[in-house]
């Protein structure tokens, strides 16, 4: 005979067993590409002098560079668990919208002659430039509409999403019918060219319309915020973990982007840097809820990628000082220091990666690395034991530790 009590898993709403897309290598190639498009643009303004010649200036593009390529790993690894949860596609746009409009934009800067008339290819090209920041600021407000599930609150709240295709619709229509189409570049205009369609004037943006948009911006703000405070507050102890840390990076990106709103004529310097910092903490928030509250049930993949990444790092560290140390023993070019180093390396890398994932585990996978601890020092406690009693009252003591359910039961059957 036993007792019999309801056992309840206590894991939040972000929690989906769903399994890896057969496609998520698509993904992971896409990432990337993106990737190494981020890092060629990087180094292609670096080059040119547009991301600024002061340290403040240069500071500030490569938090805008690490802030995109956050975003990309962290979709990309959600999508190729969940491809359907629409969060993992949101934190991949504004990542992958950086190189679509870079090179067309450099393109366009770089013809000389500047172009007379607008044809059908450089039309589109100015077109898809000008409205293309859209892709890096919409994506959030969504995101903290539908954040974690990716499911707005309720149907109340399906007139944001309206507000938001209004604005984007808007948007693009302004750039698409605007009397003259325009490259500039900090401001500055580099040349433009008569639109074929356009009939919008140019002062329309800066004059009526601006209070208007700057109302909706600030209205969108609000909403998004608001619509996930809401969802903080109805979440349970357990989904509060999970969304504490993104909460305080919302919070901070609200207020940076409501003050830009505010203050749209005096940007630049350390607005722009701090507006940088809000958009670059979201990708960060989600991380952590990832790593430490199981959101989405994926914090060991990203623990193992971290983890292996750390050993690869180390190991080609100290491949090439062997190499280096070696070579001044053995003679130059010598095929006995490479062979060497790659022999230390190859010894190396178990004992290393064990160590290191051990790391890894205990900083971001704590509640597996704990849980890993408590089972073995159960399994030294069973040597010996023959009381089941004393068996029982220790694996229900491993089940609460390890699991953390609501209750649990035991059922032992009598001889």
């Amino acid at each position: 005979m036993g007792q019999r009590q309801e056992v309840t898993d206590s894991r939040g709403p972000g929690y989906a067993a769903a399994g890896p897309s057969g496609k998520a290598w698509l993904v992971w190639v896409i990432t990337a590409v993106t990737l190494v498009a981020i890092g060629v643009t990087g180094w292609l303004e670096s080059e040119t002098g547009l991301s600024g010649d002061s340290a403040l200036d240069r500071v500030e593009f490569v938090i805008w560079g690490a802030s995109l390529s956050m975003f990309v790993i962290s979709g990309a690894i959600i999508v190729s668990r969940q491809p359907r949860n629409v969060i993992g596609w949101l934190l991949m746009i504004p990542g992958l919208s950086v190189p679509l409009s870079d090179l067309p934009f450099r393109v366009l800067v770089d013809m000389d002659p500047a172009p007379v008339v607008a044809r059908p290819l450089l039309w589109l090209a100015v077109w898809f430039t000008g409205w293309s920041w859209i892709l890096l600021i919409f994506p959030l407000f969504h995101l903290l509409l539908t954040f974690p599930s990716g499911r707005l609150l309720s149907r109340r709240w399906k007139w944001t999403v309206w507000l938001e295709l209004a604005m984007v619709a808007t948007m693009v229509g302004l750039v698409a019918f605007s009397r003259e189409l325009v490259v500039m570049v900090e401001e500055t205009v580099v040349w433009s060219v008569p639109n074929p369609i356009g009939f919008i004037e140019e002062g329309f943006f800066d004059g009526p319309f601006e209070p208007i948009w700057t109302a909706t911006l600030l209205l969108l703000t609000v909403a998004s915020v608001s619509a996930f405070v809401i969802r903080f507050r109805k979440a349970s102890s357990v989904e509060r973990q999970q969304f504490k840390w993104l909460l305080l990076a919302v919070a901070l990106f609200g207020l940076v982007y409501a003050g830009l709103a505010i203050l749209s004529n005096q940007t630049g310097g350390v607005i722009d840097l701090l507006f940088a910092l809000s958009v670059g903490a979201i990708p960060v928030a989600v991380a952590i809820g990832v790593l430490r509250y199981h959101l989405y049930e994926i914090d060991r993949i990203i623990s193992r990628t971290v983890g292996y990444l750390l050993v690869v790092a180390l190991l080609g560290a100290l491949f090439f000082a062997a190499v280096t140390a070696l070579g001044s023993v053995f003679p130059a070019e010598s095929p006995l220091a490479v062979a060497g180093s790659t022999l230390a390396v190859a010894a190396l890398f178990n004992p290393l990666r064990k160590r290191v994932q051990e790391w890894v585990d205990r900083r971001f996978n704590r509640a597996r690395y704990d849980a890993q601890r408590v089972m073995e020092r159960f399994a030294g406690s069973l040597q010996g034991r023959v009381d089941h009693e004393g068996v029982v009252d220790g694996w229900v003591g491993v089940v609460a530790e390890t699991m953390q359910p609501a209750s649990v039961a035991v059922w032992v059957r009598e001889e």
